[in-house]
């Protein structure tokens, strides 16, 4: 987890939203995961906006570590730079034994309307089914990295 707009939480003293909360987990928790064990990292709460080389670097650390012990990873990242991240991901972990995927939203999961739960149910069927890879899972579609590029005129994500 590392924030982004899927993790922002409507702060009524400011009236904003902030990545104060790690929202996935509650998002995942009214999921039916039976038969999945869960290991949440709780990395940051940045808007991808905020992620730079630093963070990213960290972010790169912590998925080489997860992917060299489990069986899958599901990163949660801001949609403005989450492209950026999967590709520095694709390309430092190559091979990877494991799929890793990156999801997100363009709606905050606590907004009424919210893409978030489709994006990270779609996200985990994904780490079930997909090879070994690093990916995007986004808005019914699950793109392979390199190459992928978020689509600002549809609000999601493209190849090319």
């Amino acid at each position: 987890m590392t924030g982004g707009t899927i993790a922002k939480s409507y702060d009524p003293s400011t009236a904003r939203l902030h990545n104060y909360q790690p929202k996935i987990k509650d998002l995942i928790g009214e999921l039916r995961t039976d038969d999945l064990d869960l290991t949440f990292i709780d990395l940051m709460h940045l808007d991808s906006l905020e992620i730079g080389e630093q963070e990213r670097v960290r972010i790169v650390e912590v998925v080489g570590q997860l992917a060299a012990t489990y069986d899958a990873v599901l990163v949660a990242h801001g949609t403005d730079s989450m492209a950026v991240t999967a590709e520095r991901v694709c390309a430092s972990l190559v091979p990877t034994e494991v799929p890793v995927i990156f999801t997100g939203a363009m709606i905050p999961y606590c907004v009424k309307g919210s893409d978030a739960v489709q994006n990270v149910t779609e996200a985990l069927l994904a780490l079930r089914i997909l090879p070994a890879g690093v990916y995007i899972a986004f808005h019914n579609r699950i793109l392979s990295l390199p190459g992928v590029r978020k689509d600002h005129e549809n609000l999601t994500f493209a190849k090319g």
